[in-house]
């Protein structure tokens, strides 16, 4: 039990956050808990929430993306087309899965490959990808989509209040979960993030494991702009133009080290609660947009020092041995 606890520590400090801010949004409105209220309003953290799952695996690894958002954008824009055209869902949805498969490859190949830094890297695929996103579907947005195009993230199970969508970040949650702490992926991320040179030397190879978990995180992009576009039905060039402070704060607060090989799937979700949690009770206080911003940031900032201050082996994950060690090996 003692055991829990300690490995654990970061995790019950977010969820007590968690109940602190659900009890000062109850202050400030006494509809809060009302569970159609809770229901609709957590179709805000569904797509910002799975591409924070995405960016894990990536942080695991020691890097970053800063596209996810403009990959987003590049899919809705496709799907607008797709729709346009009348082409069958699945076609479209293939068709987005393979462009942000290539997308997330290219900025694996800059930083694993050719090792480049991943901020700048990502920082100039963000803009390179957001130009793309415009040019092709214009500064005009969409709006006529097939219905079967915005189910997604439009649907309620049945006559329920329950967003499909929900259920679907639920599920990625337990696919993640199980990706991050089960399988050898997972336990090579872990390990490239705590010693790549250590894995290189093992045999393993650290340009493939990076570069898969780049193409994971495009593959969350695509899945939100699927999403995005059910809940917000339009599409255009802007999409998720400011979500990426939010999706880097969730993964950080939620105890994932910025440096890499540290952090654990029920941190990043508490962290996206705790998140959603408070700009619903901003949003119930009439707070404005750039004051949220300024919390966020804030929590941005707090989560990496929290990090760093309380050292590689105090919170989250503990560091895997060598990559050496059997369960790591090809």
């Amino acid at each position: 039990m003692k055991r829990t606890f300690v490995g654990y520590r970061w995790e019950l400090v977010i969820a007590i956050m968690v109940i602190l801010a659900g009890v000062w949004a109850t202050t400030l409105s006494p509809y809060y808990f009302n569970v159609e209220q809770l229901l609709f309003s957590s179709r805000n953290l569904v797509f910002t929430g799975i591409m924070a799952l995405g960016l894990t695996l990536i942080i695991l690894t020691g890097e970053m993306d800063l596209s996810l958002p403009s990959i987003l954008a590049v899919c809705t824009v496709l799907l607008a087309k797709a729709s346009q055209a009348s082409l069958p869902l699945p076609l479209a949805l293939a068709g987005i899965t393979v462009v942000a498969l290539l997308l997330g490859a290219f900025n694996g190949l800059l930083v694993a490959k050719l090792r480049l830094p991943a901020l700048a890297v990502t920082l100039g695929t963000m803009g390179a990808y957001r130009g793309l996103a415009f040019i092709i579907g214009s500064e005009v947005g969409y709006t006529g989509f097939n219905d079967t195009y915005k189910w997604l993230g439009s649907a309620t199970v049945g006559a329920s209040p329950v967003p499909v969508m929900l259920l679907v970040f639920i599920g990625a949650v337990f696919v993640f979960w199980v990706v991050m702490h089960f399988t050898t992926f997972g336990r090579r991320c872990y390990a490239i993030g705590n010693n790549a040179s250590a894995v290189t030397y093992s045999g393993i190879s650290v340009v493939r494991t990076k570069i898969g978990a780049y193409m994971v995180g495009a593959l969350t992009a695509a899945l939100g702009a699927w999403i995005f576009i059910g809940q917000f039905g339009s599409a255009r060039g802007d999409n998720a133009n400011s979500v990426i402070l939010g999706v880097i704060t969730s993964v950080v607060l939620g105890g994932v080290d910025i440096n890499g090989g540290r952090g654990k799937v029920p941190g990043v979700v508490l962290s996206i609660l705790f998140l959603w949690t408070l700009r619903n009770g901003m949003g119930l206080a009439n707070i404005p947009g750039p004051i949220e911003q300024l919390i966020i940031g804030t929590l941005l900032v707090t989560g990496v020092l929290v990090s760093n201050f309380t050292g590689r082996g105090s919170f989250g994950s503990r560091p895997l041995k060598r990559a050496s060690t059997g369960p790591l090996a090809p």
